[in-house]
């Protein structure tokens, strides 16, 4: 997410004045692309685990395997290594942080976080080798030099950083990186459910009092997207929740579960061509692509109004090309807390219209099987005027599937079938 010297399409990027004194400039968005299993979403997946591994770690237990643990089976120098993440990254408080964690299936084997609070990296924390006497299940840990080599004890499969978002345990220099992971909203809106719980959450945010100016904002950019609902009305006494009920016939009793709805879109109602009164919908009637849009939409601006990182699998499923182009124009032109978007994608329609170079990635597995992540900006001869959608739909840049000659893939012989 930093952004190159480039001057094009400033308004994209925007700058950060670091609480070491020091400045970083940014990309607002970035859009990943890439064949089907070239590995797109494992970028995506990487950051919702690490993610996972420090916000839900008391859902880790004793006697099964670390969730996050997934070698690469590929490879065999790799198929049976730990699992690697690390990542850089800048809080509310504008400090800068450096995470880095590995596990095998078992124990945490090294962890550690740094803090830029000069310009030169200083360490917090590093987990090593040290283990208790006794149970050698429990891990010592020690603070930096600078926190007085604090020791904390933690069972193995732990991460460190985790224990830190509790109150009991609030650090002033280690908390708000924990807080970090624990504000990153990452979604896989490719499957229906997924985009449910999403709907879900936007609409008991829309219930809470102080959230009422995020109703007219949403309210805004969904009928900026032309789907012909005038207006929201959100229901704030009732709890969103799901009851079950039974139909039953001659021959079966049929369980389902019907949705309780708190949200409705207000439609015109005509008649001889004017508008006679008004219609309220349960949105859940709405269609997928309008709840889809809702979701979605309602994320972005309830990020957009505190600040944060939202990522996102495959943002143009089930939504027309230009209704993502309208998420994206609205994501970069409303900004005033320095949020940002990552997302994979297929919809070259915005290679031309919403990036720069340094806003577009791809994803190639190589001829081992491994997924290498580049960006346009990586290719000589790439200005800010070429045609980036006819580029990489002509192979330029990689990243797209080539597919052979199909003709002989069905074969029919008649005597073969006699």
């Amino acid at each position: 997410m930093i952004a190159s010297s480039a001057r094009s399409k400033s308004e994209n990027t925007f700058d950060i004045d670091l609480s070491n004194g020091s400045s970083v400039k940014l990309l607002k968005a970035v859009g990943i692309y890439g064949a089907n299993a070239s590995g797109k979403s494992n970028i995506i997946r990487a950051l919702f685990e690490i993610r996972r591994f420090i916000v839900d770690s008391n859902e880790i237990t004793i006697d099964k395997p670390i969730p996050a643990y997934n070698p690469f089976l590929f490879n065999t120098n790799s198929s049976n290594e730990p699992t690697e993440f690390e990542i850089i990254f800048i809080t509310k408080d504008k400090n800068k942080y450096q995470y880095r964690i590995a596990f095998n299936k078992d124990e945490i084997v090294e962890e550690s976080l740094c803090h830029f609070p000069n310009k030169k990296s200083q360490e917090i924390f590093k987990r090593g080798n040290e283990k208790k006497e006794e149970d050698e299940n429990i891990h010592i840990i020690k603070l930096g030099k600078n926190f007085n080599y604090k020791k904390y004890e933690i069972y193995k499969k732990i991460p460190l950083l985790s224990i830190f978002g509790k109150a009991e345990n609030y650090h002033t220099n280690i908390s708000p990186a924990t807080t970090y992971f624990n504000e990153l909203e990452i979604w896989n809106v490719t499957e229906s459910n997924w985009v449910r719980r999403l709907s879900d959450y936007i609409k008991e945010e829309l219930q809470k009092t102080e959230n009422k100016h995020l109703i007219k904002q949403i309210e805004k950019l969904i009928s900026e997207a032309d789907t012909q609902i005038q207006s929201l009305i959100v229901d704030s006494n009732i709890q969103i929740k799901e009851i079950e009920t039974s139909t039953v016939d001659d021959k079966k009793s049929i369980n389902s579960l019907k949705k309780i709805e708190v949200l409705y879109g207000e439609h015109n109602v005509y008649k001889n061509q004017k508008v006679v009164s008004t219609h309220a919908l349960p949105f859940i009637n709405e269609s997928f692509g309008t709840n889809k849009l809702f979701a979605l939409g309602g994320l972005i601006v309830k990020t957009l109004n505190k600040g944060g990182v939202v990522i996102f699998d495959e943002l143009d499923s089930s939504l027309h090309p230009f209704l993502v182009s309208l998420l994206i124009r609205f994501f970069q032109d409303n900004h005033p807390f320095n949020a940002q978007l990552i997302f994979t994608t297929h919809e070259t329609f915005l290679l031309n219209k919403e990036f720069r170079s340094d806003q577009i990635w791809f994803t190639q597995k190589n001829t081992y099987g491994e997924t290498e992540l580049f960006s346009a900006q990586d290719f000589e001869g790439v200005r800010e005027d070429i045609p980036f959608e006819k580029w990489y739909l002509g192979g330029k840049f990689g990243a797209i599937p080539y597919v052979n000659n199909l003709k002989e893939i069905i074969y029919y012989d008649k005597k073969e079938v006699e």
